[in-house]
């Protein structure tokens, strides 16, 4: 397709959505996601079409996950700038190394003319973009059931990524899904008169305490740990092995939230979960707690807590089960959508490579407690 197509009177983005198809016997969800034909995204930074790049933001906000079929002829300039169609942090300069967050619970390689893209996944590259390096994967000895569900750097990073994408590059044979879900419909599904009679906390009033713990041990589900201690990054941070870890002495985060652009009603999180605080809010309905005073859950009550939290958003039947394709370009936002990697039991001997980057976030994209003021 050429730039050409791209004009004012180009296509529409809403004649090009589709369903989320189903994977096998398993059906997937259609309250949330879309897969996306017929738009090249290599001309987007060409394009004089601001429609057809306004459209595709509504669309992310709308949908929470958008995968573009058929991109596989994508540069890394184009893929850093259909990124930057979306909000990210500016101060430190718009250059390619500020506006992508690589840290997190492993390590990834990143392509040295494009530091904001990283290659995940269980590969050997010559030469790509730069780049010869080798990865066996991160996942490798999980069972194949494993799950460990989480928004991208909600645990390390202060204000954590909205933006993630992924391209796929080489793709396995069997096995290898990324699994998404709608924190929307998690919010919508919160067991709350059931979490406030257990913990005496309404979902509304908690924040989550969440590090990277230098061991730890998820629990099957991936919603929270069973096991956790010591600090991943100690206390060298991002002056030292800020690859991995930004904010070696965690973060803490509302879990119920507004999504800013659109007002919507979300969760947020990740299974790197240390403890929870809980303040009332003089505008809940149902305050649970005095305002004078705060409650606290230790490392157990807190990882018990979100698992119940989470537990009715991941039923099979609200989870989208993506079977990756090469030129695959998947695209969400972590207000809106919690994902998890899955076993590489699977493909064993096989190469699986993706790019990925995730936009580092403005102080005034935070997630925002849904019960704050000033929310839209």
């Amino acid at each position: 397709m050429s730039a050409s197509s791209y004009t004012s009177a180009g296509p529409s983005l809403s004649s090009n959505l589709h369903p989320l198809p189903d994977n096998g016997s398993r059906r997937s969800p259609s309250h949330f996601g879309r897969i996306v034909d017929g738009i090249d995204l290599s001309q987007i930074s060409l394009s004089t079409n601001t429609k057809l790049q306004r459209e595709i933001v509504d669309a992310i906000y709308e949908h929470g996950l958008l995968v573009f079929r058929n991109q596989s002829h994508l540069s890394p300039a184009d893929e850093i700038a259909f990124a930057k169609l979306f909000t990210h942090k500016t101060d430190d300069g718009d250059d390619d190394a500020n506006v992508s967050y690589t840290g997190g619970a492993g390590k990834q390689h990143r392509l040295p003319n494009f530091p904001s893209i990283a290659l995940v996944g269980s590969y050997s590259v010559q030469d790509y973009h730069g780049l010869t390096a080798s990865s066996p994967g991160v996942y490798n000895n999980w069972p194949p059931n494993q799950r460990a569900w989480h928004c991208d750097g909600l645990a390390d990073t202060h204000p954590p990524p909205d933006l993630t994408t992924m391209r796929c590059i080489k793709a396995t044979s069997k096995g290898g899904e990324t699994l998404f879900a709608s924190s929307v419909k998690a919010a919508e599904l919160l067991p709350t008169e059931k979490l406030v009679e257990r913990f005496g906390v309404h979902p509304e009033d908690v924040r989550v305490n969440y590090k990277l713990f230098g061991r730890y041990k998820i629990a099957l589900v991936g919603t929270h740990l069973e096991e956790g201690e010591g600090a991943k990054g100690g206390e060298m941070g991002r002056n030292g092995d800020g690859n991995d870890v930004n904010l070696a002495e965690g973060t803490t985060v509302p879990l119920v939230i507004r999504e800013r652009r659109t007002g919507k009603r979300s969760l947020v999180g990740t299974y790197h979960v240390a403890s929870i605080i809980a303040n009332n809010s003089s505008s809940s309905s149902q305050p649970t707690i005095s305002m004078q005073q705060q409650t606290s859950l230790g490392f157990q009550e807190a990882n018990a807590y979100l698992a119940k939290a989470w537990r009715p958003g991941l039923s099979k039947e609200n989870v989208y089960a993506h079977r990756w394709e090469v030129g695959d370009l998947a695209a969400w936002t972590n207000r809106l959508v919690i994902h998890t990697a899955t076993s590489t039991k699977a493909y064993e001997g096989e190469e699986r490579l993706h790019t990925r980057i995730r936009m580092r976030s403005r102080e005034e994209d935070a997630p925002m407690a849904w019960k704050d003021e000033g929310g839209v």
